[in-house]
């Protein structure tokens, strides 16, 4: 097959990750792979073995079997591609042309069950199951990274009897909490003074904004900034438990990857419907809040057995949630409409 993805950009974001590691795996499979962009360029984050061509190229591209897009600020040039199929891939709840998009000729995938669910109740269309993945490759257990039940000062990461607690650092992006983790954090040092926050971020967009600027805390933290992918692993040992606190999301990247390397995680149900189970795999708060939040963190800090179940129960599930797995699906679904 020759398939087309448009995206807005090619910088660090999970979306961005997605249609990489998806064009990665389905060029493995034999398929032809090209990623649109405005300008063609290549991501200089993570390897990608597609084709790349601006979006001017579009006009001049002949027919595609398959065309997928999951930004609505590109639509138009979606608009352009011709393409046998077309598919509009759902990662984000409730966006203001939600509807719209919804009521348009195309075939819909939905990033999580809990995303497709969502758009066939609404508007009454097929929404075909393509969640997320991990890249086992570069999320792991860092080697030698011990047994959460042992001595603090075992573990790989800084040996000085702290407690530490990992977040996403987007501060800007509301959606993603951040602020709500920060607020449940200081609760919990005032408690047990030995809490400490780690948090990451890369600098994006043209203006390259700097979350560490609007981070207002009086507990002791660490932030790192454009971290290789080669060294997320090890930045994920850091930490003895991963907190978030994201609304409207499909699929919660950061969660899933915390989990493919080992960590006990207290998260939202927003986009974790699929592997986040509440007391089985993750602890689940009923509300992105600050209380709920510190609740099920101070019983992660205070019960070193269920930082260890939640985290080996977390990895195992997690395992079935691969970009390998997922381009198996994806080229059914393509083969199944293209040859109904």
């Amino acid at each position: 097959m020759r398939i087309a993805a448009l995206l807005p950009h090619v910088e660090i974001f999970g979306g961005v990750r997605r249609y990489i590691e998806i064009g990665n795996e389905l060029t493995k499979r034999g398929h032809v792979f090209t990623l649109f962009t405005p300008k063609g360029e290549r991501p200089d984050w993570l390897e990608f073995q597609g084709i790349c061509r601006p979006f001017e190229a579009l006009s001049g591209q002949s027919e595609f079997d398959i065309g997928l897009c999951s930004e609505y600020s590109i639509l138009p040039h979606f608009d352009k591609l011709v393409a046998r199929a077309k598919f509009f891939y759902f990662v984000l709840e409730g966006h203001r042309k939600e509807g719209e998009v919804a009521r348009r000729a195309y075939y819909f995938l939905g990033s999580s069950e809990g995303m497709a669910r969502r758009i066939e109740k609404k508007y009454k269309v097929r929404c075909f199951r393509a969640p997320g993945g991990v890249n086992p490759k570069i999320f792991y257990p860092w080697p030698g990274r011990v047994d959460p039940n042992r001595e603090l000062e075992d573990r790989p990461g800084p040996s000085d009897g702290e407690f530490r607690i990992l977040a996403y650092g987007r501060i800007y992006k509301k959606r993603k909490g951040v602020r709500y983790v920060i607020k449940a954090t200081e609760k919990l040092n005032r408690e047990f003074p030995t809490v400490r926050l780690v948090l990451f971020d890369s600098l994006v967009g043209e203006e390259k904004k700097d979350p560490r600027t609007l981070i207002k805390t009086a507990v002791p933290y660490d932030f790192y900034i454009n971290l290789p992918q080669s060294r997320m692993a090890w930045l994920f040992s850091q930490a003895d438990i991963f907190v978030s606190a994201e609304r409207r999301a499909g699929w919660a990247n950061t969660v899933a990857e915390a989990m493919a390397c080992r960590l006990p995680v207290v998260t939202t149900a927003s986009g974790t419907r699929d592997f986040a189970w509440h007391e089985e795999t993750a602890l689940v708060v009923p509300l992105a809040h600050p209380y709920f939040l510190y609740r099920q963190m101070r019983r992660l800090l205070l019960d070193p057995e269920l930082r260890r179940r939640l985290a080996e129960a977390g990895y195992k599930r997690i395992q079935q949630f691969t970009w390998e797995s997922l381009a198996a699906k994806l080229e059914s679904i393509f083969f199944s409409v293209l040859s109904p």
